[in-house]
């Protein structure tokens, strides 16, 4: 089985801006970046075309997939940031950021969600998908998620996890032969 993410394009948002579950749209270079990630894909034909329902992954599901049904899904869209979501993250008082960073899996900004929370989103997505063998899923969504699937498939620590860098339009291969083992490739990150 493979699983492919793919994490979505630059959103329209001002840098430094608080975003996790904001419903952006798309930057004026979504066509270039979208290209770049259909020559990296290839000919690729995946069995399903799975997105989270935020306009900045669903978009690119459609251009990338034209002749496929796009599933949305909530689970994949990206951590609540709760309070914080739309405000730069110059303007959320340090105390608070802290607070959260310190530890992210288990801490949530005001009425946001934790990692954790995240993480248990996402494998229950996995449990209800009813993998056949051989099946080619295309998962398009957000980094956050991303990263939920690398620390489960590299056991990747969570306080590692954040090191490792997922551009816009990163495109990342699980295959998975067996419960015992999976591998990994980074087609761009």
């Amino acid at each position: 089985m493979e699983l492919w993410l793919i994490r979505h394009t630059t959103p329209k948002v001002n840098k430094g801006t608080c975003y996790g579950q904001l419903d952006l749209d798309v930057n004026s270079s979504f066509e270039k970046e979208t290209r770049l990630i259909q020559d990296l894909l290839g000919k690729i034909e995946p069995d399903r075309v799975i997105s989270s329902p935020l306009i900045r992954c669903n978009k690119l599901a459609i251009k990338v997939f034209p002749n496929h049904k796009i599933e949305n899904d909530k689970r994949l869209m990206e951590l609540h940031f709760g309070d914080w979501e739309g405000k730069p993250w110059a303007n959320i008082p340090l105390e608070e950021i802290d607070s959260w960073a310190n530890n992210f899996i288990n801490n949530c900004p005001p009425n946001g969600e934790t990692f954790q929370a995240l993480i248990n989103r996402l494998n229950d997505f996995e449990e209800s998908l009813n993998i056949k063998n051989e099946e080619k899923i295309a998962i398009v969504t957000h980094s956050g998620v991303i990263r939920a699937f690398l620390m489960k498939y590299l056991n990747i620590p969570s306080d590692k996890i954040f090191s490792l860098q997922l551009n816009y339009g990163a495109i990342i291969k699980i295959t998975i032969n067996t419960e015992d083992f999976q591998q990994v490739e980074f087609l761009k990150g």
